[in-house]
């Protein structure tokens, strides 16, 4: 349910075309991305992904000359229910551990969600999540 996962942040000029070039660029590599969240500046966007084959990725982001970098973040693979963000925040809150951001892939209902979360202290967040929560989801 609970486990650690590179995600890869990359930088691209923000202009029409980047988004769809970036996309097209991993599924030509044979990459699946997961969950994506983008972040618009006035020059440049960050795009942070989480995908299921990161040493192709991040090759093929270095041979296209692409600006990105790689850190750890936590996931959870969890049922797609009301509560479930709610639930894993108020543990991580009664953990001390501050969350830097997040952001979640869902689906139809009753399937399974991918929520992300970059975290200050990955190792008391997920020592935190082993333990079984009666109090929340």
């Amino acid at each position: 349910m609970f486990k650690t996962h590179v995600q890869i942040t990359v930088f691209i000029r923000n202009k029409p075309g980047r988004f769809a070039e970036l996309c097209d660029l991993l599924y030509s590599n044979g990459v699946d991305i997961r969950a994506m969240t983008v972040n618009p500046d006035a020059d440049f966007g960050v795009v942070r992904l989480v995908v299921d084959q990161i040493e192709e990725a991040a090759q093929a982001l270095h041979e296209e000359g692409l600006m990105f970098m790689r850190n750890e973040v936590l996931i959870a693979e969890v049922p797609n229910r009301p509560g479930m963000a709610a639930g894993i925040g108020h543990r991580l809150a009664q953990a001390g551990v501050n969350i830097e951001y997040t952001y979640f892939s869902g689906g139809q209902e009753n399937s399974m969600a991918l929520l992300i979360f970059k975290v200050a202290d990955l190792d008391g967040a997920m020592e935190k999540l082993a333990d079984p929560s009666g109090t929340y989801n």
